[in-house]
């Protein structure tokens, strides 16, 4: 498969994976609520990077540069994530969606490129953010709906 087809693949399956479980889930009717906009992202974001990789053969400063760049766009322009620009949470929340911007943009490439095992503690370190975000989101949404 040519790379900038895997990469799409794997962007588009992780980004579907990470966003749900770490904004939506357990909330499956809010999450449908978004449909079909939604996939702008899912496939957008992953399509985005697969071209800056293997069409414009950008190297990783460039690609983190832009990474923040979108991630601002999509969390604090069209999400109003206001939890990236209230202090004091922004000083914890900011790494936060660094990581986990990271996990979508990178282990797709780290995969399509076979260097997940020498990315390994990359890989680990963005998994075991993922999870705690996600366990908390978890946690929240089921706390509100039950209040």
């Amino acid at each position: 498969m040519r790379p900038f087809l895997r990469y799409l693949l794997s962007g588009v399956s992780i980004w579907v994976l990470v966003d749900y479980t770490t904004a939506f889930n357990p909330d499956n009717a809010r999450w449908f609520q978004h449909m079909p906009d939604i996939w702008l992202f899912y496939i957008g974001y992953p399509l985005i990077f697969a071209y800056l990789i293997y069409a414009r053969k950008w190297d990783n400063k460039r690609l983190i540069g832009s990474m923040i760049v979108l991630a601002f766009i999509i969390e604090v322009i069209l999400s109003n994530n206001s939890l990236l620009y209230t202090f004091p949470i922004m000083l914890i929340m900011n790494p936060v969606a660094f990581a986990i911007y990271s996990l979508v943009t990178f282990v797709p490439k780290w995969f399509t490129e076979n260097t997940i095992k020498r990315n390994r503690n990359r890989v680990v370190f963005l998994v075991i953010v993922w999870l705690i975000v996600s366990i908390l989101n978890y946690v929240t949404n089921i706390n509100n709906s039950i209040t």
